[in-house]
């Protein structure tokens, strides 16, 4: 079996400080439903994290639970002190206006700091799969989703903002064996075998910039 998503993100967060952009995900309440919570999950390796999200009643709840969480924008945000690391997972493909994330996130960053971001790989198995089947050219995504993004397109984007490629890795959620219909099971468990072979068509990208 490939990488797992943690199995690959939380070394490059490990005993670093950490600034969590869209720290809520979809829901605070029903933050547990669909994978496990990203910022919780830094929260046990990071030698200290806070997060962001413009989700101002869900914000208020994770506070009053004890979490580090500020409202904030993406595009706007830029916090009092620098950071080792900013993490963005599965973020950059809802912006409006990337370039001004970028931007905010080279402010946000220490001298040397890094920038790890994750997003939805277009072309992975399981999406190339189903534009095959359906017989179309746009691969199944979040109705929310402004833009699919590539390592070239990505590498491009961060170096008009200040910021150098270092890497892109490949991962897999580890979710197939409790997540949806029975066939879904068996569609996951046949891309994550696939994905094992070929991580360049796993399901997520994980694509780590350097400061310049």
């Amino acid at each position: 079996m490939g990488s797992t998503f943690y199995e690959t993100v939380l070394p490059l967060v490990a005993g670093r400080s950490v600034l969590d952009v869209g720290s809520i995900g979809h829901s605070y309440t029903g933050r547990d439903g669909y994978k496990t919570w990203n910022f919780a999950v830094l929260a046990e390796h990071a030698a200290r994290i806070r997060g962001f999200d413009v989700l101002a009643d869900d914000v208020e709840k994770a506070r009053a639970d004890g979490f580090d969480i500020e409202v904030g924008d993406a595009e706007t945000y830029v916090s009092a002190e620098p950071w080792d690391v900013v993490f963005a997972g599965d973020l950059v493909e809802h912006l409006s206006n990337p370039g001004r994330f970028f931007a905010c996130c080279r402010q946000n960053l220490s001298d040397g700091g890094r920038l790890v971001l994750t997003t939805p790989n277009t072309y992975s198995f399981a999406k190339l799969a189903r534009v095959a089947a359906r017989r179309t050219n746009e691969p199944p995504v979040n109705p929310e989703h402004t833009c699919y993004y590539t390592p070239a397109t990505l590498g491009q984007l961060a170096s008009r903002y200040g910021f150098r490629l270092v890497t892109v890795r490949y991962c897999q959620f580890d979710y197939a064996a409790g997540h949806g219909s029975r066939w879904k099971r068996v569609q996951l468990r046949v891309d994550e075998a696939l994905s094992a072979r070929f991580p360049r068509f796993s399901q997520t990208m994980v694509a780590v910039f350097e400061k310049c």
